[in-house]
């Protein structure tokens, strides 16, 4: 594990994350001992069970005997023999606990990453979306921070796994010094082979794959989001072609790092079994004795049996390491991992501490000087522009395509950061308390979307099912002109939709869309050409609905057309980079 993977992890766990880790890792060596006494406890035994005799001549035995008053020698190997039962079953029981907190802590904490991260994502300024790639949004939470914790527990299991080495070794040193010095050397020329060749392969496997995941995702997301225009265009096949071309390049590099991260254990075990074999025969042809020589090979053997998966899972383990590395390079480069963590606090501080500063909505809302450039560009959309909208009338806005229409919309709403100029409620700005702005804006975009859900929980959108008002529901419903469309469905609220809203028409949607924005009982509506898609009788009968909610509620209603909002008591109109009152 390599100084900057400490670092760049270090940099990404707060403090109780790696005092957890600290406690483990005192946990992992104990682990470690109790894996050398239990091979080390084996070894006396084979000599006992062989030679009982030269075993009873043995000076720590005979000390052994008289602490314990045995006279026995077959006493002591049973006690021996029960000692060494204990043994396993203790160490095999503490290990399991091990196994279980680590994988408690990574997946615990994992989820709690990701969770956070998603959050920070979604408080992200509107304009990040501008520019953002929905499959790289969706690859950095669920691959590349996920892949992060996969490589933290590879850490942990390589730290077991070395200790569990360090100690065998330490142990063979002291049965037999030249075989081990042999075995060492050619297991560590090994190693150093796989790190120089095989290790800096999978770093660039790891990071050719997490290109071609995200590509994955981009090839799902994009024909099932667009699926009309798929089908229409009859564009499945190049889809699926798309798709293929990725997938089938993401299964090699998936190949190619599995055959790399097997390939050391075979190498090692190879380079072990040939050294331990080729000292033995150089020995005996060197004139070492047989019976010297069977204890000696017994505890190679028992030892080489923990010790030869232990080194095959440290190399494994580095391989892992070097396919994830990219991941948390990513991360590291890229994400604010300090903001990350305090996402939760933030989130919990929210809930638990609302904004108290008092933001009514009862005589104007009102831009004034406003300034506004998309981010990366030069040229203004507005320019020291004003509007005025006030309390229970109906406001029109008109312009040519391009004009800054839908962007008045999203300053207004609070989307878009300005420049210059402020967006204020009965004289006081929107930011002083956004959360209590929202509350009294209900918004109707061009295309509602749609949850994969019924009608009750697509109206009342992020209201837990149990809290539903049905009666509140209904009553949206029925001002939404939506009511008796819901009644003939056989299972009224509870009828599916579909994803995206694809079981029902365009103007039912667009219906469900004002019935969601009036649930709440918001003080002003903003319809964003939320007729525009729709053909002039469907278009007709949702104006019907919406000028139904004239006087009722403040209107802020954008069209391309003039017939669209003739009724309405204001309209504006957008152009050259001002807002101009029409009516």
């Amino acid at each position: 594990m390599s100084p900057k993977v400490i670092k760049q992890l270090n940099s990404i766990l707060d403090k109780g994350q790696k005092l957890k880790i600290a406690g483990l890792m005192v946990m992992i060596l104990i682990g470690g001992l109790l894996e050398t006494a239990g091979v080390s406890l084996v070894v006396p035994l084979i000599s006992a069970i062989m030679d009982e005799e030269s075993f009873a001549a043995n000076e720590y035995v005979v000390y052994c005997r008289e602490l314990l008053h045995i006279d026995n020698i077959r006493t002591l190997i049973y006690l021996l023999i029960a000692a060494l039962i204990l043994m396993f079953i203790i160490k095999n029981a503490y290990l399991v606990l091990l196994t279980y907190l680590q994988s408690r802590f990574v997946n615990k904490n994992r989820s709690r990453c990701t969770t956070n991260l998603l959050s920070q994502f979604l408080h992200r300024p509107y304009e990040y979306y501008l520019y953002a790639e929905t499959s790289v949004i969706i690859r950095t939470i669920y691959g590349d921070m996920d892949n992060v914790f996969n490589l933290l527990l590879q850490c942990m299991n390589l730290a077991a796994e070395l200790v569990v080495s360090v100690c065998l070794g330490v142990f063979l040193l002291i049965i037999d010094f030249k075989m081990m010095i042999v075995v060492v050397g050619l297991l560590g020329i090994t190693t150093l082979i796989i790190m120089k060749v095989i290790k800096p392969r999978l770093s660039h496997v790891g990071d050719r794959s997490r290109e071609e995941q995200a590509g994955l995702y981009k090839w799902i997301l994009q024909p099932v989001t667009g699926i009309k225009d798929v089908k229409v265009l009859a564009k499945e096949d190049y889809c699926t072609d798309r798709y293929r071309e990725k997938a089938k390049k993401y299964a090699d590099y998936q190949v190619v790092n599995n055959v790399l991260s097997n390939l050391p254990r075979q190498l090692l075990e190879t380079v072990a079994i040939v050294g331990i074999l080729g000292y033995v025969g150089i020995s005996m042809a060197a004139g070492v004795s047989t019976s010297r020589m069977i204890p000696l090979i017994s505890a190679f053997g028992l030892a080489a049996m923990r010790l030869l998966p232990s080194v095959n899972r440290v190399n494994t383990y580095m391989a892992n390491i070097a396919y994830y590395e990219p991941a948390l390079d990513y991360i590291y480069a890229n994400i604010d991992t300090a903001a990350m963590r305090e996402q939760e606090e933030i989130d919990r501080n929210r809930r638990e501490n609302p904004n108290t500063t008092e933001l009514t909505l009862k005589k104007e809302i009102r831009l004034k000087g406003i300034t506004f450039a998309y981010p990366n560009t030069s040229k203004n959309i507005f320019t020291d522009a004003e509007m005025v909208i006030p309390v229970g009338k109906s406001v029109g806005v008109v312009g040519p395509s391009g004009s800054g229409k839908t962007t008045i919309i999203d300053i207004l709403l609070g989307l878009l950061k300005i420049q210059a100029g402020t967006v204020t409620s009965d004289g006081r700005d929107i930011m002083s308390n956004y959360a209590m702005w929202l509350s009294h804006v209900g918004y109707i975009p061009q295309s509602i979307y749609m949850l994969d859900a019924s009608i009750r929980e697509n109206i009342a959108f992020g209201v837990e099912p149990d809290k539903i008002d049905d009666e509140r529901v209904w009553k949206v419903l029925e001002q939404a002109q939506m009511k008796t469309f819901v009644e003939e469905q056989p299972d009224g609220l509870d009828s599916m939709i579909g994803e995206r809203g694809v079981r029902i028409s365009g103007g039912q949607r667009q219906r469900l869309g004002i019935a969601r924005a009036l649930y709440h009982d918001p003080e002003l509506l903003i319809f964003d050409e939320a007729t525009s898609a729709l053909d002039n009788d469907t278009e007709t009968a949702i104006m019907e609905a919406i000028d139904a909610l004239h006087g009722q509620k403040t209107l802020v209603i954008i069209a391309h057309r003039l017939r669209t909002i003739e009724n309405c008591d204001l309209i504006y109109e957008v152009k050259d980079e001002k807002i101009r009152l029409k009516k």
